[in-house]
């Protein structure tokens, strides 16, 4: 069921890769078709129709926040296959849960993945090809602790949580069309939401964070916007230059025996969340709203700090989806996935980016 023909973005200039290494991200404004967009649009509107129909298109008045009685009703609906429920959310948050369908493949990753080979390596960067005849995905998974927890979590059923991960890849692991198919490579995250009117951020930012942990298989992310999501209106907002700053600490933090998910520890260094180094850029750093028209890409390497902005607006909703590039085991064998000795943040990356 993979596209290969899908619609290609071109290559990056060597001026872009430069200002991408420098601060972490990249805007590229405009670039994915606009039919898809649109088709992305209409799909999310016919969802939200039949799982929240007092929301509607033509009336901005409508999109107010999800009650608690609403957001409980929806999580209750998950497949009994496993997987979350197909369309969630809470207060000024949905998430539709669509990520491994042909539609949002060919809109985003596919249409990326001359950049991501670009960047990455070439045939160094797991195809997603999404769900076959039977509806399950299937791709290699690096098996860390985070990774068991996001199966736990994503999947509903008790996988032993916080059990430790086997830090080694599982070549095919099987995922249903809602399960945590970005784990895998074969699915974005679906569309992440953000409602008009949505609380402020400031002035501590408690919910900005840094993917993941440093060690594993995912080197360069994406955010693609399907709608216009002008200045102010939920942006993926992004603390420039961050990303060296928080990989450095963080690989330390591993090299001293703390994993990202060791929440028994008082201070942590490694937590994504709450490291002193992602506290230090909040007060040195200024965040950067990533705004622009439907069809925009955000690229940003995966340690970089970042949250959804606020959205200040009265009638716009912010529709983004969001998929992780990995590296394929072969190209990152698991001993070089939990090791960084040499400390170069870009490493794994392909000789253009090196240089």
């Amino acid at each position: 069921m993979s596209n290969r023909g899908s619609q290609s973005i071109d290559r990056l200039t060597a001026d872009q890769i430069a200002q991408f290494k420098r601060d972490g991200f990249l805007v590229l404004k405009a670039i994915l078709d606009p039919t898809l967009c649109l088709q992305a649009r209409d799909d999310m509107w016919e969802t939200i129709e039949a799982y929240l129909p007092r929301m509607k298109r033509d009336d901005p008045s409508t999109w107010t926040a999800i009650t608690e009685e609403e957001g409980a009703e929806l999580r209750a609906q998950r497949p009994e296959g496993g997987g979350d429920p197909y369309f969630s959310g809470g207060g000024h948050q949905f998430f539709i849960r669509n990520g491994a369908s042909e539609l949002m493949l060919n809109l985003a990753p596919r249409a990326m993945w001359r950049v991501a080979e670009q960047l990455l390596g070439k045939g160094a960067v797991v195809w997603p090809a999404g769900l076959d005849e039977s509806g399950y995905t299937t791709g290699p998974c690096f098996m860390c602790d985070d990774a068991v927890g996001s199966l736990d979590t994503h999947l509903g059923d008790s996988m032993g949580y916080p059990s430790k991960g086997s830090f080694s890849t599982e070549p095919a692991l099987r995922l249903p069309r809602t399960g945590p198919v970005w784990l895998n490579g074969q699915g974005t995250r679906g569309l992440y939401c953000t409602l008009p009117n949505s609380p402020s951020h400031s002035p501590h930012y408690t919910g900005a964070h840094s993917d993941g942990p440093c060690y594993g298989t995912w080197r360069l992310q994406m955010s693609a916007y399907i709608s216009d999501v002008p200045p102010n209106c939920g942006g993926f907002t992004v603390w420039p230059e961050s990303h060296s700053r928080i990989w450095e600490e963080q690989w330390k933090a591993f090299k001293a025996g703390e994993k990202h998910t060791d929440k028994h520890l008082a201070l942590r260094n490694a937590g994504g969340y709450t490291d002193p180094v992602i506290g230090q850029i909040k007060k040195d750093t200024q965040p950067f709203d990533c705004h622009g028209p439907a069809g925009t890409v955000i690229l940003w390497h995966t340690k970089i700090l970042h949250i959804a902005g606020q959205n200040t607006s009265n009638d716009v909703i912010r529709q983004a989806t969001i998929y992780g590039f990995k590296k394929t085991p072969e190209s990152l064998p698991d001993p070089l996935a939990v090791d960084d000795t040499d400390g170069d943040i870009w490493r794994d990356w392909s000789d253009e980016v090196r240089v």
